[in-house]
């Protein structure tokens, strides 16, 4: 509270963030969850109802206040969650949000190690295009993995590639390293 009232007395605008759900929208430490051994966590240990239920709690909560200009509905979900699922928890965020009163932010919906398009189309065509004020989240980090010993020349070229992506889509990048 005293956060969101600093921002505010400052003119600052904030994005609310579920980087941690019930049960973990994945079993590594970036969920909030201390990372267990390879293969204990199922994608159906993600509690999607209670994290239903802590977004509404939040919308409600900061609804009324001009800074909050977004909700994230959580962090980096499994690449094994089914697509179909992932957009159905979306769009059942989405209406939470919205029914809770968080009318005019944006809801922000996080694309983890997956194909932008693969998601976007499932989320569309689930919700007939019809939820506005979404954006999609990437997690452009340029220090991990394939990045490793990549020339200046290959990281330029990916990060060409990126600005493509997001200038396709309604995006916003949440997090991101060189």
């Amino acid at each position: 509270d005293r956060a969101v009232q600093w921002a505010e007395e400052c003119g600052l605008q904030i994005v609310l963030d579920l980087h941690g759900c019930p049960g973990g929208e994945s079993g590594d430490a970036p969920c909030g969850r201390r990372q267990r051994p390879e293969g204990t966590w199922h994608w159906r240990n993600w509690r999607m109802r209670q994290s239903l239920e802590a977004l509404e709690v939040v919308a409600r909560r900061y609804a009324g206040r001009a800074c909050v200009t977004g909700i994230e509905v959580c962090n980096e979900p499994s690449n094994t969650v089914p697509v179909r699922s992932l957009c159905r928890y979306y769009a059942q965020a989405v209406q939470t949000i919205r029914a809770a009163g968080m009318t005019k932010a944006v809801v922000v919906l996080p694309i983890f190690q997956r194909c932008e398009f693969q998601v976007v189309k499932v989320f569309y065509k689930m919700t007939g295009g019809k939820l506005d004020r979404i954006c999609f989240d990437q997690h452009l980090y340029h220090c991990f993995d394939d990045f490793h010993g990549k020339t200046l020349a290959q990281q330029l070229r990916a990060t060409a590639e990126n600005a493509e992506m997001l200038r396709h889509y309604p995006m916003v990048v949440g997090e991101w390293s060189l």
